[in-house]
């Protein structure tokens, strides 16, 4: 199943910081910088700000999905 903003994440905005992305994947500081700064979830940097389409959050997650043995 693929997941979508319509079945996941919606009680977060369409477009989140990096402390909304830890709070959605339970994952630490350092692991969400490495995430964006690897591309492996694009972002958006405006001045200090960085901003990630919660789109590309539930992306990374499909993409993580379809690479998973099973």
């Amino acid at each position: 199943m693929d997941l979508t903003t319509q079945n996941i994440f919606t009680n977060f905005k369409d477009v989140v910081k990096v402390k909304d992305l830890q709070k959605m994947l339970g994952i630490g500081r350092n692991l969400a910088y490495e995430l964006i700064s690897t591309n492996q979830i694009k972002s958006i940097k405006s001045g200090n700000l960085i901003l990630i389409p919660k789109q590309n959050v539930i992306d990374f997650l499909n993409k993580g999905d379809k690479n998973a043995k099973r």
